[in-house]
């Protein structure tokens, strides 16, 4: 027999869905939602939107989001505008995406001027309309916004809807930079490398790529390693040349470059004696969910690599994840990314990763941002609603939360 009941951390993990308006403060934002209230419908938007609380859905955000904008919000505004420009949750619609953020930014927000500006920019049909997008940004500069600043440095470095100007090209990312901003440090590089109004230096140049490779950004790896293989500014290495053209090569930081399985901090570390190990694969045989997570972890990142191992540790995974275990949902969704232990599906990686938030584990926010950038829209959306199905199946397999 499968498991005769559902596990207790199952039942403790959902009960907080399940309580009544009183105590629960997602019912209690909810209630206020549906009554009309625009705060509380932005805020559950916005939950919706990152899976805060709630199991992240994008398509339910933007109906929050529509009511929100309807009582007036110019944050809901802009950011139902975001999710029709990318197609996440909604049918991707340019001009009612425009008509959202246009209204946004007129009450002259930095984060609403620089995102209809980002989006008048990679759709720009004429000079005129990257003028604008130019304007938008020197707006948003102006308030403090960093992205904006950078943006328009890259318009003015280009000459792009702007008379081009290195000059102050490299004043905006030199202040962007010198806050850790990736982008201004490896554009400021290029502009050292290429001698585009500065002095060339290629040492300082490798300085600013290593800088903004090491905060992740692929772009700066490609451009270090071109630096390494001719000898510009460092001492010549092909070998070191090849492993920044790998890790540039890979687009995504070193997080996702490899199976990285996590653990549950609420548990002491595994066993490692044999008998112990004995017992642990005993619990985990008569289905007990701590265990198969525990077990799946260490045949998951034991040495060296094999197969066979991954395959069962796929398979303990998915029973623990079933189970309504955070951590182990997080490990299943990495191997379907990487195609370990299971075929390669990053739907179903997506899907466990919003599962995984749900069910507690505090670092699927940070896992997904690695992933997502990796993904469609419509491979998002499909992501979500196949969690929204597993999520309520999980629900009825806990049975009331309480008397």
């Amino acid at each position: 027999m499968r498991r005769a009941l559902v596990p207790l951390l199952l039942v403790l993990t959902l009960a907080a869905q399940t309580t009544d308006a009183q105590t629960d403060p997602v019912a209690t934002l909810r209630a206020a939602a549906e009554q009309g209230d625009m705060a509380a419908q932005l805020d559950l938007a916005e939950r919706l939107e990152s899976g805060d609380g709630l199991l992240q859905n994008y398509a339910r955000a933007a109906e929050w989001y529509a009511r929100a904008a309807g009582e007036g919000s110019l944050d809901a505004a802009n950011r139902l505008g975001r999710l029709y420009h990318s197609g996440l949750g909604v049918p991707r619609d340019l001009p009612r995406a425009l008509d959202l953020l246009e209204r946004a930014a007129a009450g002259g927000q930095a984060d609403h001027l620089h995102d209809l500006a980002l989006v008048l920019e990679s759709t720009a049909p004429d000079d005129e309309t990257l003028s604008r997008a130019a304007d938008l940004y020197r707006q948003a500069a102006d308030l403090g916004h960093e992205d904006a600043a950078v943006s328009l440095g890259v318009l003015l470095q280009n000459g792009t809807g702007v008379p081009q100007d290195f000059t102050e090209a490299a004043a905006l990312y030199r202040r962007a930079a010198e806050r850790g901003h990736p982008r201004a440090l490896n554009n400021l590089g290029l502009l050292y490398v290429r001698g585009d109004g500065l002095q060339q230096d290629y040492s300082r140049a490798a300085e600013l790529f290593k800088a903004a490779a090491d905060l992740g950004l692929s772009e700066a790896m490609t451009n270090l390693g071109v630096l390494y293989e001719n000898g510009f500014g460092v001492a010549q290495s092909d070998e070191i040349a090849a492993d920044y053209y790998r890790l540039g090569g890979q687009g995504a930081p070193a997080e996702a470059r490899a199976v990285r399985a996590v653990y549950d901090p609420r548990l002491a570390p595994p066993p490692g004696d044999a008998e112990a190990l004995e017992a642990l694969e005993r619990s985990a045989l008569s289905g007990d969910p701590v265990a198969e997570f525990q077990l799946g972890w260490l045949l998951l990142t034991a040495e060296p690599a094999d197969p066979r191992r991954a395959i069962r540790a796929a398979f303990l995974l998915n029973r623990a994840a079933e189970a309504g275990h955070g951590p182990a949902m997080a490990n299943l969704a990495l191997m379907y990314f990487h195609g370990t232990g299971v075929p390669q599906d990053y739907v179903l990686g997506q899907m466990w990763l919003v599962l995984s938030a749900s069910a507690g584990y505090a670092g699927a926010a940070q896992l997904s941002a690695i992933w997502t950038v990796r993904m469609t829209a419509d491979q998002i959306n499909d992501a979500q609603a196949r969690a929204e199905v597993v999520w309520a199946t999980l629900r009825r397999k806990s049975g009331p939360a309480r008397p």
